[in-house]
């Protein structure tokens, strides 16, 4: 009994004087980028060891946040920053191009930050479909800017080895950009891996309701080729007899010229 309360007092002691000597208060790091030059001198050559260190502290802070109080705040200028150190450190440190884009989009705005970093990526790492999918998605998803998401998911598909899991994504992302023949490719590809007859049948809809829009943007182009400007409606490219009729949509929609898209759109 006496040795026990004496091990327990003893304990209590020292979580004492550790609190005492090391109070637990969290504080702000200090963060500063520091000049590539500078990190070639210090680090004697060694410039993959500390990219690797710079990586690390790059992932703590932003992993951190998870635990620490709202005040502490992801500092996207830093972080970035460090990143772009790391990757000139580096230029072959793969990981730290996907995570730029995967793992440390805290805020809107840190998918343009990403894109210099992940483009610089993409020269280094030229058959990778991962760089410029992952682009393509934050530009969907967080910003929804349809074009630029286009740009990247397009060039991903066209690499070596890239997964037809996302073809779905593709096809939304492309529709949504109005980029409705690289929509077909991918619809056309789903068509092709699909077992499902009911499922076969629903596709063959959505192709020719692509195939549909296709012309119909092509046509508006060749309007606007020929009078300098797009249509109003659609109805203006039958009286120019640039088509004779506006054709029937397989799933019971409409097709309607958008102006503020300057696409055409099925509603």
């Amino acid at each position: 009994m006496l040795l026990s309360f004496c091990s327990f007092l003893a304990a209590v002691s020292i979580n004492f004087l550790e609190k005492r000597l090391y109070p637990l208060v969290l504080r702000e790091e200090i963060r500063v980028v520091p000049k590539q030059e500078v990190v070639n001198f210090l680090c004697l050559d060694h410039r993959g060891f500390a990219a690797d260190l710079f990586f690390i502290k790059v992932n703590l802070h932003s992993g951190s946040l998870v635990w620490k109080p709202l005040k502490f705040q992801f500092d996207s200028d830093w972080s970035y920053g460090m990143m772009d150190l790391i990757t000139d450190l580096d230029p072959k440190y793969y990981t730290a191009y996907l995570f730029s884009a995967m793992g440390l989009i805290h805020n809107f705005d840190d998918v343009k930050r990403a894109r210099p970093i992940l483009e610089k990526g993409m020269k280094v790492f030229p058959q990778s479909w991962e760089l410029p999918f992952w682009m393509g998605y934050d530009y969907y998803v967080y910003l929804e800017e349809y074009e630029i998401a286009c740009k990247y998911l397009w060039e991903a598909a066209q690499k070596p080895n890239s997964p037809k899991i996302y073809l779905a994504l593709l096809l939304s992302v492309f529709r949504k950009g109005g980029a409705y023949k690289k929509a077909l490719w991918a619809l056309e590809s789903m068509l092709a891996e699909a077992e499902d007859e009911n499922l076969k049948k629903v596709y063959q809809k959505k192709l020719l309701q692509l195939q549909n829009l296709a012309f119909l943007q092509d046509m508006t182009q060749k309007y606007k080729r020929e009078k300098g400007h797009f249509p109003n409606d659609l109805k203006d490219l039958i009286e120019e007899r640039i088509i004779a009729k506006i054709p029937d949509d397989p799933m019971g929609m409409s097709y309607e010229w958008d102006e503020e898209k300057r696409r055409v759109v099925v509603r």
